[in-house]
């Protein structure tokens, strides 16, 4: 299957990397192109992940990734050169492909980026090739001789401080307008920044197989501490795939970012657990390390990720079964039992793991939080009707908007009509206080925490 329409680039796929070449550039060009018709960049990028080494995948993702962190700053270096405003999606892509690795991997000699673009360019998009060359060369003309790229947010003909940041830190504009209204200019900014920074995996110990200096010293591979939670590692460099390191296979640890397992510190120690959105139950499992004893029953309208949880279970050796049950929450055949501890980590935008997914940027709308309110409020309400009295109800977001924090918590209590409260200060675990947020909250930021950003309710049946 070749390029059926190369003025394009975008409708039919490129199969042609076999044939091109197994250089990374060419897998991270065939992938950008399936990005952009909508498809995820790990799962495009793993089509072909056949043809490399583990250096190639490693260079191929890192093409990928930065072009989609900060396609519309690239955007805003390369276009100003164009006589014509227009230009197919696919020769855009191919050049903003060449400008990420020449900004932002510090590729040192320039040539051997033009070229292999260009190269790349000539086989896809006959024809087109002279136009590639010639913007990439112009851009690199009118590099500055100190920094060579700009670095400060001052694109030309932007009159607002939040449409430079929008551009240079490569984010919707209404997020961006956002940001500044809510954290001001300096607080936008260093968020944005954050957001841009690649993500290693961070490591959660399984409690019941071994503890963290133990694994540290196993690894082959440093580390360090995680700095809020007792369970982390973060490895000091990228170390290749996690399921190939030492201990993975016996289930001394699984993946999760820390702001996501400060949920363990939060939990106490409850009989009986319900996971309302379990999904692959990261969040489930942690839990299940930490209450060895209790009654844990996840639940979640996807069958295929609570299979995928059951085989996590078993890689972790849990001494008790995790109860699965495929369903919407508030359809759930539960009967009328109540539980000691209930978790809802609701649906989001998910804006909040932007330096792990960056696509996302790509496809926030300014509507969808204001639509996923309304369902995050919907399943509390649901999960609360589970609580036992006395009994906990902890809300997460992956999100740093307050309509799907700290908003959702308020109207929810406006309508319960007393049955809960939010917890008190003596109830926060000590080493959290820090991260509160309001009466009952607790929030985590990528630029300041150093994690995914994250927004926790804390809620209590009276």
């Amino acid at each position: 299957m070749g390029l059926t329409n190369p003025e394009e680039g975008l409708d039919k796929r490129p199969s042609r990397v076999r044939r091109l070449s197994d250089r990374p550039r060419s897998v991270a060009l065939e992938a950008l192109l399936a990005v952009g018709r909508g498809e995820r960049p790990e799962k495009a990028l793993a089509e072909n992940w056949a043809l490399l080494d583990a250096k190639g995948r490693a260079f191929a993702s890192a093409i990928v990734y930065e072009t989609i962190r900060h396609g519309k700053r690239i955007d805003n270096v390369f276009m100003p050169t164009l006589r014509k405003k227009r230009l197919e999606p696919g020769l855009r892509i191919a050049i903003r492909m060449a400008l990420a690795e020449l900004m932002f991997l510090r590729e040192p000699h320039d040539y051997n980026v033009v070229n292999g673009v260009v190269g790349l360019a000539k086989k896809i998009w006959p024809g087109r090739e002279g136009l590639v060359n010639a913007v990439l060369r112009n851009v690199l003309r009118g590099k500055t001789e100190e920094g060579v790229w700009p670095s400060e947010p001052t694109p030309a003909n932007v009159n607002t401080w939040a449409k430079k940041l929008a551009i240079f830190y490569s984010h919707p504009l209404w997020l961006a307008e956002r940001l500044v209204a809510d954290l001001g200019d300096r607080g936008a900014r260093s968020l944005m920044a954050a957001n841009n920074r690649s993500a290693t995996s961070t490591l959660r110990i399984n409690p019941l197989k071994t503890d963290r200096e133990a694994l540290a010293s196993s690894l082959g591979f440093p580390t360090s501490k995680t700095a809020i939670s007792p369970w982390g590692l973060i490895p000091d460099a990228p170390s290749g795939n996690p399921e190939r390191w030492p201990g993975f296979r016996e289930g001394r640890f699984i993946i999760q970012d820390e702001a996501s397992q400060i949920l363990g510190m939060l939990m106490g120690e409850p009989g009986s657990i319900l996971d309302c959105c379990a999904g692959l139950g990261g969040k489930t499992l942690a839990m299940a390390t930490l209450a060895p004893k209790a009654r844990i029953v996840a639940v979640d309208h996807n069958l295929r990720k609570l299979q995928a949880l059951k085989m996590e279970a078993d890689r972790l050796q849990l001494p008790q079964a995790v109860e699965t049950v495929a369903s919407e929450l508030q359809s759930a055949p539960l009967g009328g039992e109540l539980f000691d501890l209930v978790v809802v980590d609701a649906p989001c935008t998910g804006l909040g793991v932007i330096r792990r997914r960056p696509d996302l940027k790509i496809n926030a709308q300014k509507d969808e939080p204001a639509r996923l309110h309304a369902i995050q409020l919907e399943l509390l309400n649901a999960a609360a009707e589970k609580v036992a009295s006395g009994g906990k109800l902890i809300y997460s977001v992956c999100s740093f908007l307050d309509e799907e924090g700290p908003e959702v918590i308020s109207e929810f209590l406006k309508g319960c009509e007393g049955g809960f409260r939010t917890w008190a200060a003596p109830e926060i675990p000590n080493g959290l206080a820090r991260l509160s947020r309001g009466p009952g909250g607790l929030r985590l930021w990528p630029h300041i925490h150093g994690t995914d950003g994250f927004y926790y309710g804390l809620l209590a049946r009276m």
